[in-house]
């Protein structure tokens, strides 16, 4: 992949959009929930039984506070004067633009609460403040108590004082047996142009976005063949793009719909995003640590990891089998033309692994894979 253009797109960032520090709630003296003034986003999440009870119900909750009215500017300059220069006319595309660096241009806010409700379960919960190192950012599993058996719930936001508007997101409460199906986004679903520079920006930030042919029905396949898995979606793309992706996969994929796990990259540190989203290396040791955590979420579930060849997935999914073989089932790769599709390469990135066990497919392969008797063991 061409590296130039994102170093010169860091460095424009760098320039233009430094972080002002805002005080926290308590020198402002005002209360710590997200007000009026605040944006929060809400994190689609896996939800799984508790360990300690499973009666109850555990969400691995994510949420991000901002300043309600960011400076578009501050990312919309830089990404445009881009595209001009590689010949990539932004036309009658300048919403569509603002509208995907929304987040790249929002200031997060530390020491925020967001305190959530779930309609279907016993208890809602508190996530712990949003922390200044990671700028609005915060995580947690929250205790739900008993939930309903829907296969989705929604939670919302507690809203702070005089504050109107409604956040929330879905919740996938999934049993710790059956199938599951992790899934990569770019490339793999979606068609991104990963392996060249000037097309992946365009699907970025002007495109609709386009699923891969096929893709879409054999999905939809998967999840009457495997009995409603659990679907899981893992990208190597920051939480700034979060906001697209669910969008694509609700539109897209809106049988298969499930959690969207991101980068946590922070506007403070644009250029290092801007890195780390192209960084296969990054990418490889991100997606196996995701996958470590649905392990633990999960740990008596079998997955069927679906992936393509144009960054790490191969290696990233060989990997994980070699460390929870019981865990991942089978593994998918979808050929990318242009990609390294070597032999040698997925001998290397499969040694140790049953052969089994994965499958490297190409493009007028999607609707057969269809037939594979993964519930009886095939791959």
């Amino acid at each position: 992949m061409k590296r130039f253009t994102l170093v010169t797109l860091a460095v424009a960032l760098t320039a233009s959009a430094v972080p002002t520090r805002y005080t926290t709630p308590a020198e402002r003296g005002l209360l710590d929930s997200p007000g009026v003034l605040d944006n929060v986003l809400l994190f689609d999440a896996p939800a799984f039984p508790d360990p300690k009870n499973p009666a109850n119900t555990i969400a691995q909750l994510q949420t991000y506070v901002s300043l309600r009215t960011p400076n578009l500017g501050l990312a919309t300059g830089p990404i445009a004067n881009l595209l001009e220069s590689l010949g990539i006319d932004i036309g009658d595309s300048l919403t569509t633009l603002q509208d995907r660096v929304k987040l790249l241009a929002s200031v997060g806010l530390p020491g925020k609460k967001v305190q959530i409700n779930v309609p279907g379960c016993s208890q809602g919960g508190t996530l712990p403040s949003t922390s200044l190192s990671d700028l609005g950012l915060a995580n947690a599993g929250i205790s739900l108590g008993s939930c309903t058996t829907a296969s989705q719930l929604e939670a919302t936001v507690v809203p702070g004082a005089l504050d109107t508007r409604k956040f929330t997101a879905s919740i996938f409460p999934s049993a710790n047996s059956g199938f599951g199906v992790i899934s990569d986004i770019d490339d793999t679903v979606k068609v991104s142009n990963v392996l060249d520079t000037g097309a992946l920006l365009k699907s970025t930030f002007l495109d609709e976005p386009k699923a891969v042919s096929g893709m879409p029905e054999l999905y939809r396949a998967l999840s009457q063949k495997l009995n409603s898995p659990q679907f899981v979606y893992i990208t190597g793309s920051p939480y700034q793009f979060y906001p697209f992706l669910k969008n694509f996969i609700g539109t897209s994929y809106s049988a298969t719909k499930g959690p969207i796990f991101t980068k946590n990259l922070t506007i403070a540190n644009i250029p290092e995003a801007i890195k780390i989203f192209t960084d296969d290396q990054n990418t490889l040791e991100y997606k196996i640590s995701m996958i470590d955590r649905l392990q633990t979420m999960y740990p008596a579930k079998k997955w069927v990891a679906i992936g393509d060849s144009t960054q790490k997935d191969p290696e990233a999914y060989a990997a994980a089998f070699k460390k929870h073989s019981d865990f991942i089932s089978c593994i998918w790769i979808r050929q990318v033309d242009g990609a390294d599709n070597a032999a040698s390469r997925f001998t290397a990135a499969f040694a140790g692994v049953p052969a089994g066990k994965f499958r490297v497919f190409k493009d007028s392969e999607i609707a057969g894979l269809a037939n594979i008797d993964v519930a009886g063991g095939s791959c």
